[in-house]
């Protein structure tokens, strides 16, 4: 008796060292994807929030230069605030998601993957969304500009952000609007966190039937996996300039904010579905394979 129960001892601290490596292995895996993706994202939202208020610079032109800078001084760019908070977004969504699904499949036995599942996503929305808009607003408050601050600059003749007598007023102003960029933010990320775990399912369940265009199945699930995300920031991008524009003219009106909007609208617009590739595409790609690689090391080191 005493020896079944010292078996059965063992074989539950072996279980649990396994899923103790396993969730070692997820989190490993979440950041380091978040390290490659982190980079490059930084720089286009930098330049997408730069470009928001009224500049001389157009959104392509703001890019490379951010770009250019970056490749020429990686240090300071990793050095930056703005890296640490897309860098903890995108480690906090995947360890997230990869650890919720690993413990959930622990302690089903794999048995409900669509209670694991469900639990996945909702874990992964409650860390996500919080962490985007608080990302997105730190963003605006280091790189955006006021338009008093523009017409300063444009008077002093640079284009750069510089210090002007509105300065002082710009962290109240942003302060009293900060509730209503945060909730634009909010449904902003609503509509890409649907269009990127929710809807392509439901998109692949839908054409499931054979189809002579695409005839294999796995293609097509990938390509919908791919293209339903990036054909979703058409919808949330518009949320995403009213929320910069709320921030950097708390106290404009409906006309010139719609007129700074549509100025904006299709570059923002191309550069966002770019963006979101890296973001829920190579990422993902990225730190699922890693997941599978780390998974399958511990698999191999715990078998006989």
């Amino acid at each position: 008796m005493s020896q079944q129960l010292m078996q059965s001892e063992k074989n539950t601290w072996g279980k649990g060292q396994v899923l103790a490596a396993v969730l070692a292995g997820d989190v490993a895996a979440a950041t380091i994807s978040a390290t490659v993706i982190s980079p490059i994202l930084t720089v286009i939202d930098r330049s997408v929030v730069e470009n928001a208020a009224p500049a001389n610079q157009h959104l392509l032109s703001t890019l490379r230069t951010n770009i250019l800078n970056s490749v020429r001084r990686p240090r300071l760019l990793f050095a930056t605030k703005p890296f640490l908070y897309m860098w903890t977004l995108y480690a906090a969504t995947y360890t997230t998601a990869n650890t919720v699904e690993s413990i959930g499949t622990a302690i089903t036995a794999g048995a409900d993957r669509i209670l694991i599942s469900s639990i996945t996503f909702i874990s992964t929305c409650l860390v996500n969304v919080p962490l985007g808009v608080w990302k997105d607003v730190r963003f605006v408050q280091t790189y955006g500009r006021s338009v008093e601050q523009v017409k300063f600059s444009k008077m002093v003749g640079n284009t750069r952000p510089v210090a002007s007598p509105t300065r002082s007023t710009y962290p109240a102003r942003a302060t009293s609007s900060s509730r209503t960029v945060a909730a634009t933010f909010l449904f902003r990320d609503a509509i890409t966190i649907f269009g990127s775990i929710s809807l392509p399912p439901m998109l692949s369940s839908a054409v499931s039937a054979p189809d002579p265009l695409i005839p294999d199945p796995s293609t097509k699930n990938a390509a919908i996996q791919i293209f339903t995300p990036v054909l979703s920031q058409v919808v949330a991008t518009p949320l995403h300039l009213l929320g910069l524009d709320f921030y950097t003219s708390p106290e404009g009106s409906s006309v010139e904010r719609t007129q700074r909007i549509k100025s904006a609208l299709l570059p923002t617009t191309a550069i966002r579905c770019a963006r979101i590739i890296p973001a829920f595409g190579i990422g993902m790609v990225m730190n699922t394979w890693l997941r599978d690689c780390f998974h399958g090391q511990v698999r191999g080191s715990d078998s006989p």
